[in-house]
């Protein structure tokens, strides 16, 4: 009677719930459906906004925004670039718009009609019953932004009307020089340090220094800002430019005229020459043309999905929004990237890929993207040690090369996710050493009793860098925990066994078993999957408490369980370990309002725990979707169906702003379902995205 009560009182949410996009009987199916899934409405005051919401494609590392509703300086105009190399925004804009008609200035702000974010490219319109003005921006390549505006004439006689393009950088040190109708900005970008750390001729009694002392250099990029159909470009003073488009043109009756410009940003080292020739022969309405086909066919792939979810248009938007976001944190190489990665996020991630949010995330974007998805699996076993050791963070700049520790073993899962999807033999045989020379790491690493159960644990000794190997950084279950030092140069394991580790590294062994098969590699598949037995026998009967009924993890040397009833405790039915018997009783904790069934279900943490901290825990409480995955794929895999779906459709009805026009977040309270910590976040975003459907 619960299970069916819940289901009840998901769905009177449901109903409740207002979409961006008005349901009704037609299933929402193409880009122009899917208007402000997002909200990405705001105007930088600075470089350092770096939480500002923003769009971007391609792989692109520059995005855009949308101005806000009363901003009318900016009405008509696309905010940014941005810079994804973690140095922000470079402008508030570009180009912003100055139109007059009949030698009046014409009120954007009063005749603005929508100013919308979809999937793909940004639009905005502006009428009256004189004149039409509506201007679109998409990404054409990887590095280049093109803006469209038609401007029609509504009247019955012809209308006078001139354009002007302004825009200017907020660093007054940028260099601008004159283009072929344009502007190449060097934007140069710099650290700040207290004058101290670098020039003994300051005295450090003083706490004002000159800003051109205060300033170091540390990064630029260049920006060419090309207007084709403009008469005449000119740059003004130190820090701007404008654009005269046409002065005193005469439009007839229903006739129309299109002003182009395109926005092209490079990063240090990037030849801005080479990327401008592709700009000089791209069409601008055939880059709108490949957008709409390219964003159509992909939202059509993912929604042609049979999964009972798509036959509803709440679930819709929350597939096209995890699209949005995946795609907007996703980056082409550059730098030290030598494949293309997804940021966790482009809000308090820039900068780089992490290791197990990456493999995470390719098994959303292998969905829509495979190629992508490749490059998320690639990248950060280009940087793979002789050991085996995958660092646990790789950056633009590789000198922030994290080796202090790694992240869980879910590498071999996200490839063969990525190979069920694309098919890709060549792909498989690629990186399967890779994946196999990582897993071998673990046992010669970190199995402190060399007992075939390995724990968590770090490069330097340090207790904190073994929890961020974990993945489950400040979990309650580590307050107690101990560094013991291993038998290998640089390495050191928590005293205690993870549940989670050793389910992943079994399900790493019957994934590599399974790749091993398919690459014809028949006697390495049949030893991995008897390595197998020993996990599942060991957890089975070391791992799960009787009376409890849930999973921990256990001390070394003692076998004493940790009692600390944590979203950890699941994973065994996610890999396939439990007994019957154990998943029934698991699943009982699951679905019980005292412990993780809250009103946003599958917390970190039990809730009735006097350690819970449900705003301000991090992974003390707080709800990742990641968890919520791995518990309701679990219960599914254990038949418990129904269950699954009561969890899926509360949470979804109950995480704050995704039903909305809010971001997918990093994790929510679950006491309340408040978003908390990063927004936009990916590894939420991909595996919602399979969760919903079913893949």
């Amino acid at each position: 009677m619960k299970n069916i009560l819940s289901i009840c009182c998901v769905c009177s949410v449901l109903a409740a719930c207002t979409s961006p996009v008005q349901q009704s009987g037609t299933l929402l199916s193409s880009q122009e459906d899917f208007p402000n899934l997002i909200r990405i409405k705001n105007v930088p005051e600075q470089p350092g906004d770096y939480d500002l919401y923003l769009f971007s494609d391609l792989g692109a590392w520059s995005g855009y925004a949308l101005p806000e509703n009363e901003s009318r300086m900016y009405a008509g105009a696309f905010i940014g670039p941005m810079v994804m190399t973690g140095r922000g925004w470079t402008a508030q804009s570009l180009a912003a718009p100055v139109l007059t008609v009949n030698g009046e200035k014409y009120d954007l702000v009063r005749n603005v009609q929508t100013v919308e974010y979809l999937p793909g490219k940004l639009i905005q319109t502006y009428k009256d019953e004189r004149l039409k003005f509506v201007t679109e921006l998409c990404f054409s390549t990887s590095r280049t932004a093109s803006v469209r505006s038609v401007i029609t004439n509504l009247a019955s006689e012809p209308l006078n009307f001139s354009l002007t393009w302004k825009g200017g950088v907020f660093e007054k040190a940028s260099k601008l020089t004159p283009l072929d109708k344009g502007v190449c900005i060097n934007y140069p970008f710099f650290s700040r340090r207290r004058m101290e750390q670098w020039d003994g001729s300051v005295s450090k009694k003083t706490s004002k220094v000159p800003s051109e002392t205060y300033m170091q250099p540390a990064d630029e990029v260049n920006i060419a800002v090309c207007f084709p159909t403009a008469d005449e470009v000119n740059i003004v003073g130190k820090d701007s430019l404008q654009a005269v488009e046409k002065r005193d043109f005469l439009l007839e009756p229903g006739k129309t005229y299109q002003s182009e410009y395109t926005q092209t940003l490079v990063l240090k080292g990037e030849n801005l020459d080479k990327e401008l020739e592709k700009v000089r022969s791209l069409s601008v309405d055939q880059s709108f043309v490949d957008n709409a086909q390219r964003w159509n066919h992909n939202i059509s792939a993912l929604l042609s999905s049979d999964s009972p979810y798509m036959k509803e248009n709440a679930y819709r938007n929350i597939v096209v929004k995890a699209m949005m976001t995946l795609n907007t944190n996703f980056r082409s190489a550059a730098g030290d990237l030598l494949h293309d990665c997804s940021f966790p996020s482009y809000v308090g991630f820039i900068g780089g890929c992490w290791s197990w949010d990456a493999w995470k995330i390719a098994s959303g974007n292998a969905l829509y993207n495979p190629e992508g998805a490749k490059g998320d699996m690639l990248a950060l076993f280009d940087y793979q040690a002789e050991n085996g050791m995958v660092p646990d963070f790789i950056g633009y700049n590789k000198s922030r090369n994290n080796w202090r520790d790694t992240k869980p073993p879910v590498a071999s899962w996200g490839a063969m996710n990525v190979y069920k999807a694309t098919g890709d033999k060549a792909f498989l045989a690629e990186i399967f050493d890779k994946l196999y020379k990582f897993h071998q790491w673990w046992y010669a690493e970190r199995d402190h009793d060399k007992n075939g159960i390995c724990e968590y644990g770090s490069t330097d000794g340090t207790l904190i860098a073994a929890a961020w190997e974990s993945g489950m950084d400040n979990g309650v279950r580590f307050d107690d925990t101990e560094m013991l030092k291993n038998d290998v140069e640089n390495s050191w394991s928590m005293n205690q066994e993870s549940i989670c580790l050793n389910s992943f590294l079994y399900v790493d062994k019957l994934t590599l078993a399974e790749m091993a098969a398919i690459l014809g590699k028949q006697d390495l598949a049949e030893q991995l999957k008897k390595e197998a037995e020993p996990i599942k026998q060991y957890v089975q009967e070391k791992m799960f408490d009787e009376e409890t009924g849930f999973f921990y993890d256990v001390r070394l040397g003692t076998g004493e369980k940790i009692k600390v009833m944590g979203a950890e405790g699941w994973l065994p039915l996610w890999a396939g370990i439990a007994t019957p018997e154990q998943a029934e009783r698991v699943k009982q904790n699951m679905m019980d309002e005292k412990h993780f069934n809250a009103y946003l279900p599958l917390g970190t943490l039990d809730v009735s725990h006097p350690a819970l901290r449900p705003v301000r825990g991090y992974w003390r409480g707080p709800v990742w979707f990641d968890q919520v995955y791995f518990g309701i794929t679990g219960l599914q895999r254990y038949g418990y169906v129904q269950e699954a779906d009561v969890l899926t459709r509360k949470f979804m009805a109950h995480a704050q702003g995704l039903m909305t026009d809010g971001p997918i977040h990093e994790n929510y309270n679950p006491l309340t379902g408040e978003a908390l910590n990063s927004p936009n976040f990916g590894w939420s975003s991909a595996l919602m995205m399979k969760l919903l459907l079913q893949k």
